[in-house]
């Protein structure tokens, strides 16, 4: 919708749609920048390792990976993925009918 020949080319419902699927794309971003906020907030949390009389403030998070395992985080996915191959039996052989069945009743 970056021209308005285009605009006059669509639909009246080819443009709601893209006008909505613009405002859920900005709700989204709108979405990041929030957590991203949350998360500085959170990253930059202190606690008293000292006494009343010398108060010595410290962070929470020594370094990165006590905030964030990226590699804890992808082995997660790795996982998931693992588990969903050992479920699938290949000595099973489904129709294509029936892997279309079982892959549109996942719950996601």
């Amino acid at each position: 919708m970056n021209r308005l020949a285009d605009v006059e080319q669509m639909t009246l419902t080819e443009f709601h749609y893209k006008r909505y699927a613009r405002e859920y794309k900005e709700i989204d971003e709108e979405y990041r920048m929030h957590k991203l906020a949350f998360l500085t907030r959170n990253a930059s949390v202190t606690e008293n390792t000292g006494t009343d009389k010398k108060p010595k403030e410290e962070y929470v998070f020594k370094n990165f990976k006590d905030f964030f395992d990226y590699e804890k985080a992808l082995e997660s996915v790795d996982q998931e993925i693992k588990e969903e191959k050992k479920k699938e039996s290949p000595n099973k052989k489904l129709s294509p009918a029936q892997l279309a069945l079982r892959h549109n009743s996942r719950k996601e």
